[in-house]
């Protein structure tokens, strides 16, 4: 008897507990882009992945509590040269037999200084290296859809990116921007 009233003492006290409610989930739409652009030689380069997932669950309201994570694909890079690219995939820069994915995992996010304007605060890992970032972006509302542009500027060799002759900033510049454009529903 003393177990039964035990077990009914501890569903209610389980029932009880106050809920939290979960930042909402975005679904990313397509024509979303994560992207980059350095300079090579002095000028300047920009690509996309072509392939990423994103899980992302944000709240206005709540920013603090909302969370994020982008796992990019590095072997769909799309520079408009299939020699850039191949040299990109390749292990002197991101070795995507050895290291495939990127991953951005933001794991709480900051109001900005007007309306609209966020940082994502986490990590960035490529090449196994894992490093603090802050993203900051410009997020616009329509109804259940959302709008985000955000830039991010990172150093390649920090991460490995960069092997050999290519750890020569005079070839490929050490400064990457990492660009988002993302549309998403909830």
């Amino acid at each position: 008897m003393k177990a039964i009233f035990t077990a009914i003492t501890l569903l209610i006290a389980v029932w009880a507990l106050p809920t939290v409610a979960a930042s909402p989930v975005w679904t990313v739409q397509a024509g979303s882009s994560v992207g980059f652009t350095a300079l090579q030689a002095g000028a300047p380069v920009s690509g996309v992945f072509e392939v990423f997932d994103a899980d992302i669950r944000f709240d206005s309201d709540d920013p603090a509590a909302s969370t994020a994570r982008v796992t990019i694909d590095i072997a769909s890079v799309n520079s408009q040269s299939s020699d850039r690219d191949s040299t990109i995939r390749s292990s002197f820069l991101f070795d995507v037999a050895t290291w495939p994915t990127a991953v951005f995992e933001a794991t709480t996010f900051e109001s900005g200084a007007s309306a609209g304007q966020y940082v994502a605060v986490g990590t960035l890992t490529m090449r196994d290296v894992t490093q603090a970032v802050s993203m900051p972006f410009q997020l616009s509302f329509e109804g259940d859809s959302a709008h985000a542009e955000g830039a991010l500027e990172i150093l390649r060799l920090d991460y490995g990116v960069g092997q050999g002759m290519w750890t020569d900033t005079s070839v490929v510049a050490n400064e990457v921007t990492i660009t988002i454009d993302i549309q998403a529903t909830r």
